[in-house]
Protein backbone atom coordinates (compact mmCIF):
# COMPACT_ATOMS: atom_id res chain seq x y z
CA UNK A 1 0.00 0.00 0.00
CA UNK A 2 0.62 3.66 -0.27
CA UNK A 3 0.28 6.82 1.50
CA UNK A 4 0.58 9.88 -0.48
CA UNK A 5 -0.49 13.91 1.32
CA UNK A 6 -3.11 15.48 -0.58
CA UNK A 7 -0.20 18.44 -0.14
CA UNK A 8 2.09 16.62 -1.75
CA UNK A 9 0.18 15.90 -5.04
CA UNK A 10 -0.73 18.49 -7.21
CA UNK A 11 -3.14 16.62 -9.37
CA UNK A 12 -5.35 13.85 -8.31
CA UNK A 13 -6.14 10.51 -9.55
CA UNK A 14 -9.99 10.05 -10.06
CA UNK A 15 -10.49 6.78 -7.58
CA UNK A 16 -8.02 4.29 -6.78
CA UNK A 17 -4.72 4.33 -8.30
CA UNK A 18 -3.26 1.44 -10.24
CA UNK A 19 -0.08 2.48 -12.50
CA UNK A 20 0.30 -0.26 -14.55
CA UNK A 21 3.58 -0.75 -16.01
CA UNK A 22 3.64 -3.12 -19.11
CA UNK A 23 7.13 -3.71 -20.21
CA UNK A 24 6.40 -4.97 -23.77
CA UNK A 25 9.60 -5.96 -25.34
CA UNK A 26 9.57 -6.12 -29.32
CA UNK A 27 6.07 -3.85 -29.42
CA UNK A 28 6.48 -0.42 -31.07
CA UNK A 29 5.14 2.71 -28.79
CA UNK A 30 3.79 5.10 -32.06
CA UNK A 31 5.14 8.87 -32.10
CA UNK A 32 3.20 10.57 -28.86
CA UNK A 33 -0.87 11.54 -29.23
CA UNK A 34 -0.62 15.52 -29.11
CA UNK A 35 -3.73 14.84 -27.20
CA UNK A 36 -1.18 12.79 -24.40
CA UNK A 37 0.84 14.30 -21.46
CA UNK A 38 4.26 12.73 -20.84
CA UNK A 39 4.97 11.66 -17.38
CA UNK A 40 7.90 10.19 -15.59
CA UNK A 41 7.29 7.55 -12.92
CA UNK A 42 10.17 7.61 -10.14
CA UNK A 43 11.06 4.80 -7.74
CA UNK A 44 12.50 6.07 -4.18
CA UNK A 45 14.42 3.49 -2.88
CA UNK A 46 16.83 2.68 0.07
CA UNK A 47 20.04 2.35 -0.74
CA UNK A 48 21.92 -0.49 0.61
CA UNK A 49 24.72 1.69 2.90
CA UNK A 50 22.99 4.84 3.10
CA UNK A 51 24.59 7.59 5.48
CA UNK A 52 24.16 7.56 8.75
CA UNK A 53 22.76 10.44 10.55
CA UNK A 54 21.98 11.96 13.98
CA UNK A 55 18.03 12.43 14.75
CA UNK A 56 18.82 16.21 14.23
CA UNK A 57 20.27 15.84 10.99
CA UNK A 58 17.62 12.95 9.61
CA UNK A 59 14.73 15.31 10.97
CA UNK A 60 15.76 18.47 9.15
CA UNK A 61 16.63 16.18 6.02
CA UNK A 62 13.13 15.06 6.04
CA UNK A 63 11.39 18.70 6.22
CA UNK A 64 13.89 20.17 3.57
CA UNK A 65 12.89 17.08 1.17
CA UNK A 66 9.25 17.92 2.10
CA UNK A 67 9.99 21.69 1.08
CA UNK A 68 11.49 20.49 -2.08
CA UNK A 69 8.36 18.30 -2.72
CA UNK A 70 6.07 21.01 -1.98
CA UNK A 71 8.03 23.43 -4.45
CA UNK A 72 7.86 20.95 -7.00
CA UNK A 73 4.50 21.03 -6.49
CA UNK A 74 3.61 24.37 -6.75
CA UNK A 75 5.51 24.63 -9.81
CA UNK A 76 3.13 21.90 -11.66
CA UNK A 77 6.01 19.72 -12.28
CA UNK A 78 5.48 17.21 -9.46
CA UNK A 79 1.91 15.54 -9.66
CA UNK A 80 1.87 12.48 -6.68
CA UNK A 81 4.22 12.36 -3.82
CA UNK A 82 4.08 9.61 -1.27
CA UNK A 83 5.64 6.48 0.91
CA UNK A 84 5.47 3.20 0.68
CA UNK A 85 4.44 2.24 4.11
CA UNK A 86 5.62 -1.53 4.40
CA UNK A 87 9.13 -2.07 5.30
CA UNK A 88 10.90 -2.96 1.57
CA UNK A 89 13.53 -1.02 -0.15
CA UNK A 90 11.09 0.56 -2.26
CA UNK A 91 10.98 3.76 -0.03
CA UNK A 92 8.27 6.74 -2.59
CA UNK A 93 6.86 7.33 -5.40
CA UNK A 94 6.97 10.60 -7.72
CA UNK A 95 5.44 11.23 -10.95
CA UNK A 96 6.72 13.99 -12.81
CA UNK A 97 5.72 16.23 -15.54
CA UNK A 98 8.74 16.88 -17.57
CA UNK A 99 9.99 17.32 -21.06
CA UNK A 100 12.11 14.73 -21.06
CA UNK A 101 14.13 11.78 -19.31
CA UNK A 102 17.26 13.75 -18.52
CA UNK A 103 14.80 16.88 -16.87
CA UNK A 104 12.55 13.91 -14.56
CA UNK A 105 16.38 12.89 -13.28
CA UNK A 106 17.57 15.86 -12.81
CA UNK A 107 15.25 16.73 -10.72
CA UNK A 108 14.44 13.52 -8.64
CA UNK A 109 18.52 14.11 -8.27
CA UNK A 110 17.98 17.22 -6.65
CA UNK A 111 15.72 15.92 -3.94
CA UNK A 112 17.37 16.68 -0.50
CA UNK A 113 16.98 13.02 0.80
CA UNK A 114 18.71 11.10 -2.85
CA UNK A 115 21.64 14.43 -2.91
CA UNK A 116 22.43 13.15 0.52
CA UNK A 117 22.44 9.13 -0.27
CA UNK A 118 19.45 8.51 1.45
CA UNK A 119 17.38 7.73 -1.43
CA UNK A 120 17.94 6.81 -4.92
CA UNK A 121 15.87 7.84 -7.95
CA UNK A 122 15.03 5.46 -10.60
CA UNK A 123 13.72 7.12 -13.24
CA UNK A 124 10.80 5.70 -15.66
CA UNK A 125 8.92 6.91 -18.93
CA UNK A 126 7.46 8.72 -20.15
CA UNK A 127 4.70 7.68 -19.46
CA UNK A 128 1.64 8.90 -22.05
CA UNK A 129 -1.80 9.81 -20.15
CA UNK A 130 -4.58 11.77 -21.90
CA UNK A 131 -5.14 15.26 -21.74
CA UNK A 132 -7.43 15.14 -18.26
CA UNK A 133 -6.58 11.99 -16.94
CA UNK A 134 -5.14 13.57 -13.39
CA UNK A 135 -7.77 16.12 -11.66
CA UNK A 136 -6.69 18.66 -9.76
CA UNK A 137 -6.70 18.32 -5.84
CA UNK A 138 -10.02 20.07 -4.16
CA UNK A 139 -8.22 23.51 -2.23
CA UNK A 140 -10.36 21.88 0.70
CA UNK A 141 -8.97 18.33 0.61
CA UNK A 142 -6.46 17.50 2.91
CA UNK A 143 -4.58 14.89 4.98
CA UNK A 144 -3.68 11.61 3.53
CA UNK A 145 -5.43 9.34 1.03
CA UNK A 146 -4.19 5.28 0.98
CA UNK A 147 -4.00 3.84 -2.71
CA UNK A 148 -2.72 0.67 -3.82
CA UNK A 149 0.16 1.12 -6.85
CA UNK A 150 -0.01 -2.17 -8.87
CA UNK A 151 3.46 -2.82 -11.02
CA UNK A 152 3.29 -5.37 -13.60
CA UNK A 153 6.15 -6.81 -15.42
CA UNK A 154 6.94 -8.77 -18.56
CA UNK A 155 6.64 -13.03 -17.82
CA UNK A 156 9.20 -15.38 -17.87
CA UNK A 157 6.43 -16.93 -20.75
CA UNK A 158 6.28 -13.63 -22.61
CA UNK A 159 7.12 -13.99 -27.05
CA UNK A 160 6.39 -10.58 -28.52
CA UNK A 161 7.11 -13.08 -31.67
CA UNK A 162 4.38 -15.51 -30.68
CA UNK A 163 0.87 -15.30 -32.69
CA UNK A 164 -1.20 -14.42 -30.13
CA UNK A 165 0.42 -11.42 -29.00
CA UNK A 166 -2.11 -9.07 -30.55
CA UNK A 167 -4.71 -11.11 -28.84
CA UNK A 168 -2.90 -11.33 -25.23
CA UNK A 169 -2.65 -7.23 -25.45
CA UNK A 170 -6.34 -6.58 -26.52
CA UNK A 171 -7.35 -8.85 -24.11
CA UNK A 172 -5.17 -6.77 -21.19
CA UNK A 173 -6.23 -3.61 -22.26
CA UNK A 174 -9.83 -5.01 -22.36
CA UNK A 175 -9.31 -5.75 -18.63
CA UNK A 176 -8.18 -2.19 -17.81
CA UNK A 177 -10.89 -0.64 -19.52
CA UNK A 178 -13.51 -2.82 -17.46
CA UNK A 179 -12.09 -2.35 -14.29
CA UNK A 180 -11.19 1.26 -15.34
CA UNK A 181 -15.28 1.68 -16.05
CA UNK A 182 -15.99 0.06 -12.46
CA UNK A 183 -13.68 2.53 -11.01
CA UNK A 184 -11.58 0.03 -9.20
CA UNK A 185 -9.28 1.35 -11.52
CA UNK A 186 -8.18 5.20 -12.42
CA UNK A 187 -4.95 5.59 -13.96
CA UNK A 188 -3.39 2.41 -16.12
CA UNK A 189 -0.69 1.95 -19.02
CA UNK A 190 2.34 1.09 -20.45
CA UNK A 191 5.46 2.45 -20.01
CA UNK A 192 7.73 2.53 -23.19
CA UNK A 193 10.61 -0.38 -23.31
CA UNK A 194 14.26 1.41 -21.64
Amino acid sequence: CLKMSTLMKKLRLTVLLACVAVTTSGVAQSQPDPSQKQYFFVLLTRPADPPQLSKEAGEKLQEDHMGNIRRLAAERKLLVAGPFMDNTSLRGIFVLHAESLDQAQEWSNGDPAVHAGRLAAHVYGPWLLPDGALHEVPADNKGMEQYTLVLMKRGDKWDPRASSVSETLEQHYAFLNKMTSEENVAVAGPFPVN
